[in-house]
């Protein structure tokens, strides 16, 4: 019978049994034929009373009470056999027919028949509905049987790649679900109950929400020793560790989780998002492919790569992926929305709107806003503003108009259009509404109201909550800065961004962007100061900071003070634990370090520098368009000390290693120079004219690149038979797809595809 304490005290009024209790013959830990007998009414009693989720049709109840069941009878099994021991090695010492008479009265059948009822059980599912829409329930651990819903989405981060909680039910592996039970038998047991963990992993994901970081940190941990076998703790708790920075700290708890599991897909997942965001795209993409090998129905990687091949601009590959993934999770929406993108930037209007409707089908409420968003780019892109400015204003009536996403394209459609002030309004009521979201009255300002009733609590009174992981509001800032500086003043620029500082005061390139504001207005103390802050708050973790800090110094003539920032960022990204910042940071931080060498009259330590710069530089392809930057730099550098052969050796090798097809005008103006002190007239000439030709070609910008990428894929196609993109273009294009209609319009296209090869080549003109 069940034991005392464990009888429910409170019924939950939401399924419709108050009153209700289970039969008094119904025994707390039940067999399959008791559990059968049962209605749904008692059967959702019954999970309620042992902690379970009580959702489902009734055949999910049946099995989710039986899987408990199973569970704790594995605990008094143990127990059980324990005492059997006792008694077999009390016979050594007691007469031999009392043995036998306490064997014989040891139920054994009792001991078997809940494994023989979950046999039973696997049985008959082969002939149940295949279109159940949960499946068959894999014992994973015992926090599995309570994974229920984790609330609503408040405030919307990103329609992206990280939910590894969204799981396509509709289809389960049978063998990963015998191998997770197997698992869960030869599991020790938990100190936690159900119930106990359940209310873990619920308050772990509310502290995350509320920005208390530290705290969700600590109750992972917690859950990941009460719940070893629970591979969404471990990935979750890596996420949290990477957007703190701590991108070593997040690869060694994923690699110590498969450790333990190798053919876990949301680790193998969680390491291709790593890699992604080092800039690693092929390791990315290896890590994603075992994933899709070892859960064919697991959707997050079908569209973390298909995405990452969108993104590079390998259409055909794209589409197969995400195909493939629809095949194996018919019913999952953001498969669907990635399988719109696509069709989107193929311009097959109606294969994308069709796409789009049927993901809005199968979302859930907090998603209908980003296919509200990329319909309004379907009409925007068929011609019909009006429809597009009708769906975006949609999108956010969804979650209280917290759409980020939705934000910014309703203010750059309004900007584009040369409606600033209506872009304006769109930007300030959603940050109105955001504040409202993250404001917190402090203890102060709210018994002082109390006290007084004509008090106002001040701005320095007012505080807000933490930013939660995956906040994009950010960007919102950033999107509504970039407006102020182009179509408004300093002054308007200047208030949004030290707003948005109030929200996000640890987002380094929130203030890498307000410096580089102050730098364009002269106030050259002020963002001297947001650069050191910047690269204080970073640390070692990044490179990026004391290269924008290091080149305004070149841009100041402080060639001695921008050596010394970039001799502290090398110093502190060296003690650095993640080889990928030490590596491909280390290498431009290096590269600056030798111009500034060579500005500073030291050739010698300038040809150290580049050599440094060289040898930690990847030998992937996609680091190729770094090397060919600091080849370029060699043959300058060469060129000076009137060593022209090495000079054209190197220039060649960079012109080799370029990212666009013949190279850019740069590097021919170079190679013409070389030729002419060589006395090569006719190299000299035949240079001089690819130079002008290149330097037309560029006038054009990122699309013109695009076009002569498009072509060498064709020649690449005809040589080699393979129609992809090479792979140092995926770093390059990643801004040029999945980009709003109108996103040429607002933002600047004069850039060259290659801007990064640029950036570092205009060192040598500081």
């Amino acid at each position: 019978s069940r034991p005392a304490a464990e009888l429910p005290v409170k019924r939950n009024k939401a399924i419709g049994v108050v009153e209700t209790r289970v039969p008094e013959w119904f025994p707390w830990i039940p067999t399959e034929e008791e559990i059968l007998k049962l209605k749904v009414v008692y059967l959702r009693v019954a999970c309620l009373d042992r902690g379970l989720t009580v959702s489902g049709t009734k055949a999910d109840l049946q099995q989710r009470l039986l899987s408990w069941a199973t569970v704790q009878d594995r605990h008094r099994v143990k127990e059980r056999l324990s005492g059997l021991k006792e008694l077999l090695e009390a016979s050594k010492s007691s007469d031999q027919q009392d043995v036998v008479d306490a064997v014989e009265s040891y139920d054994v059948d009792a001991l078997t028949s809940k494994r023989r009822a979950l046999t039973k059980n696997e049985k008959r599912s082969k002939h149940r509905d295949a279109k159940s829409n949960r499946g068959i329930l894999g014992l994973v651990d015992e926090s599995y049987f309570n994974t229920s819903a984790l609330g609503g989405h408040d405030i919307d981060g990103d329609f992206g790649e990280d939910d590894d909680e969204e799981v396509d039910m509709g289809t389960v592996d049978k063998a990963s679900s015998i191998s997770k039970l197997s698992q869960s038998f030869n599991a020790p047991s938990s100190i936690f109950s159900n119930r106990e963990v359940r209310e873990m992993y619920v308050e772990s994901k509310a502290a995350d929400q509320a920005g208390d970081r530290m705290r969700a940190k600590s109750i992972l941990k917690e859950l990941r020793k009460a719940t070893p076998h629970d591979m969404r703790v471990v990935r979750r708790l890596a996420r949290l560790e990477q957007e703190d920075g701590n991108t070593f700290k997040a690869r060694e708890i994923l690699l110590e989780g498969l450790s333990d599991q190798p053919s876990n897909a949301h680790l193998l997942h969680g390491l291709g998002q790593l890699e992604r965001t080092a800039g690693n795209d092929q390791s990315a993409k290896n890590y994603y492919r075992r994933a899709i090998e070892n859960n064919r129905w697991f959707p997050n990687a079908y569209h973390a790569l298909g995405t990452l091949e969108h993104t590079h601009g390998n259409i055909r590959a794209a589409l197969s992926v995400i195909k493939d993934g629809l095949k194996h999770c018919p019913r999952n929406h953001r498969l669907y929305h990635a399988l719109g993108d696509v069709y989107l930037d193929a311009s097959m209007l109606n294969l994308a709107e069709e796409a789009y409707l049927t993901g809005l089908q199968h979302g859930p409420e907090w998603s209908k806003c980003f296919f509200y968003t990329s319909l309004s780019y379907v009409s925007y892109a068929e011609g019909h503003v009006k429809d597009c400015r009708a769906l975006l204003r949609q999108s956010l009536e969804v979650n209280g108009g917290m759409h980020a996403q939705g934000v910014i394209a309703l203010a750059q459609l309004e900007e584009s259009e040369g409606n600033i002030q209506e872009a304006r309004m769109a930007y300030r009521d959603a940050t109105m509404r955001y504040e409202k979201k993250r404001r917190r009255r402090s203890p102060i300002s709210i018994r002082d109201s109390t006290h007084s009733p004509v008090s106002r609590s001040t701005d320095s009174e007012i505080k807000y909550s933490p930013s939660y992981s995956g906040d994009k509001w950010v960007n919102v800032f950033k999107s509504w800065a970039r407006m102020e500086e182009i179509h408004g003043t300093y002054e308007t620029a200047h208030i949004v961004l030290s707003k948005a500082i109030k929200f996000f005061p640890n987002n380094v390139s929130l203030l890498i962007q307000w410096a580089n504001l102050q730098a364009s207005n002269g106030d050259i103390e002020r963002a001297r100061l947001l650069y050191e802050a910047a690269c204080h708050l970073v640390g070692g973790r990044s490179t990026h900071s004391y290269q924008v800090f290091a080149e305004f110094e070149m841009r100041m003539k402080n060639f001695d003070v921008a050596k010394s920032i970039l001799e502290r960022g090398a110093k502190l990204v060296r003690k650095s634990t993640d080889t990928t910042v030490r590596n491909s940071g280390l290498a431009h931080l290096y590269h600056a370090l030798g111009v500034c060498e060579y500005k500073l009259g030291d050739s010698d330590r300038a040809e150290i520098s580049f050599e440094d710069a060289l040898r930690v530089t990847g030998s992937e392809e996609e680091d190729s368009a770094l090397r060919s930057l600091i080849l370029y730099s060699m043959a300058r550098l060469e060129y000076q000390r009137k060593e022209y052969l090495i000079a054209q050796h190197c220039i060649g090798l960079s012109l080799k290693e370029n990212l666009l097809p013949c190279g850019n005008h740069l590097i021919w103006a170079m190679w013409y120079m070389i030729a002419e002190k060589m006395g090569n007239d006719h190299l000299a000439a035949r240079c001089k004219e690819q130079a002008l030709m290149r330097w037309k070609d560029e006038q054009g910008g990122a699309m013109t690149d695009l076009s002569r990428l498009l072509s060498g894929r064709k020649f690449r196609e005809r040589e080699s038979g393979s129609a992809n993109l090479p792979g140092r273009t995926g770093a390059a294009m990643k801004d040029m797809f999945r980009q709003t209609p109108w996103h040429q319009k607002v933002c600047s296209s004069g850039e060259s595809l290659d801007k990064t090869w640029h950036q570092g080549a205009k060192l040598w003109s500081l």
